[in-house]
């Protein structure tokens, strides 16, 4: 491990990369400093060329959503770049991510950066990589206000669902409220559209695989189907794979920084190197460290933005220390994404709880179909949650006792049948969350700490 001058470590140190790597690293964080004017005040907490990157970059503060918000999409343009002439020329455009209305950030948008993040992270699959062949076609079931033809109020034929290779298979964002005409009319298309790949919200297409093993309908199964926009649950990977014979992985990233890790044929998650570097920062050892922690992204190569450790809030697990069966050994390797730092819960004895904790405890339940927990207060948890038909009572019962072996015996779970769960806008699932949201920062080892402006 580096340390910087001020005590903080660097995970990265220890780690394997290509040759180039801290070059490419040392480029980025010198064109940030020095063109970018929201990183004005971070030139003189820099330790100087002289010290590791790794060690440069540890000294530095974490970069928040709320830091994006203040500084603006122009605080983080090179100088000599004007936005509102790349947007004149077609050679940028403004988005807005989707979370809440106070987590909203308005990014830049440079489709051919994204479009090499994406192409270098399917190279980290090897399922992937056969079957982007460029003009494959796909098939996208994602909430259509994230990517895709949104209407509510009434039904797209496909041909205005369509673009190019692109087949967007729903123009509704809640699955709740899908009726079993519009999952048929899904199934048609992918019958007659037979995708290479389906992209796929994991919890949009588990709700329609769901109704596909309900109705013993066939589906074709494609080359690969890669879930992404939510951390998906075990429930997920398990009903998506009764409907569909084809290997799944999640990809990991955010609309701020792209594709930052993809899930390999054997199941880790491996770092895009070629587009991102990653800072992780383990919790201390009583909140699961030093293999939990969050991360830190720093992106590569984007002329119309420089994000430097940006928090992209979200907690994970590192792999063990025996390589992958796949060979790929480059940057950072992780057991699983655990989920958001907001999902972040607490156990009686004050123990962080991570989405991914809950998630493996209730993938245990035999029964559950779908669940949303809610700590209410010290040592009070909610759960509503789905049942398959007739068998309510016993997986609450079971959904209960899984909660207390992870939050303690003497925690007090009441457990909700409901009829479906709704998602959040504009179309992801919270699987855990707390009134009262554990504060992240504090849960981390001193040492590897951002500082603070």
């Amino acid at each position: 491990m580096s340390v910087d001058i001020h005590g903080r470590k660097s995970h990265a140190q220890g780690l394997r990369y290509a040759p180039d790597y801290p070059e490419r690293c040392a480029r980025a964080l010198d064109e940030a400093l020095r063109d970018v004017p929201a990183y004005e005040l971070w030139r003189a907490l820099d330790p100087g060329p002289e010290r590791s990157v790794f060690s440069r970059l540890a000294a530095l503060p974490a970069l928040t959503k709320a830091d994006l918000r203040l500084h603006g999409p122009q605080g983080f343009v090179p100088h000599g770049r004007d936005i509102a002439a790349g947007v004149g020329a077609h050679e940028i455009e403004l988005v807005q991510t989707s979370g809440s209305t106070g987590d909203r950030v308005t990014n830049v948008w440079y489709q051919p950066w994204w479009d090499a993040s994406e192409t270098a992270s399917w190279q980290l699959n090897a399922h992937a990589r056969a079957a982007a062949v460029g003009e494959h076609p796909e098939a996208i079931l994602t909430s259509p206000w994230c990517t895709g033809f949104p209407c509510e109020a009434d039904y797209l034929a496909i041909h205005q669902r369509t673009m190019g290779r692109f087949l967007y298979l729903s123009e509704r964002a809640d699955p709740s409220t899908w009726s079993a005409e519009l999952m048929d009319r899904m199934v048609k298309e992918l019958n007659a559209f037979k995708p290479v790949v389906i992209e796929a919200n994991p919890s949009f297409l588990a709700r329609l695989s769901r109704h596909i093993v309900e109705r013993r309908l066939r589906v074709p199964s494609p080359a690969i189907i890669i879930l992404t926009y939510e951390n998906p649950s075990i429930l997920h990977h398990r009903q998506i794979s009764r409907a569909f014979d084809a290997p799944i992985a999640s990809s990991y990233g955010a609309t701020e920084a792209a594709y930052v890790f993809m899930e390999c044929e054997a199941g880790r998650m491996h770092q895009v190197t070629e587009s991102c570097h990653v800072d992780f920062l383990p919790f201390a050892p009583e909140h699961g460290g030093p293999d939990i922690g969050r991360i830190l992204v720093t992106t590569f190569g984007n002329p119309w933005r420089a994000l430097v450790r940006f928090d992209i809030g979200d907690v994970v697990r590192l792999d063990g220390p025996a390589p992958c069966p796949c060979g790929r050994n480059d940057g950072l390797t992780l057991a699983a994404v655990e989920g958001r730092t907001i999902s972040i819960t607490l156990a009686l004895d004050g123990r962080a709880v991570t989405q991914g904790a809950v998630d493996r405890a209730l993938g245990a339940v035999e029964g559950l179909v779908e669940y949303q927990m809610l700590q209410k207060g010290p040592g009070a948890y909610y759960l509503r949650f789905v049942a398959e038909e007739g068998a309510s009572s016993i997986v609450g019962g079971a959904a209960r006792e899984a909660l207390r072996g992870i939050y303690g015996n003497a925690a007090v779970v009441t457990a909700e049948p409901v009829g479906a769960i709704v998602p959040d806008p504009p179309g992801k699932y919270k699987l855990a969350t707390s009134l009262d949201p554990v504060d992240p920062d504090a849960l981390l080892e001193a040492s590897y700490a951002p500082k603070v402006l």
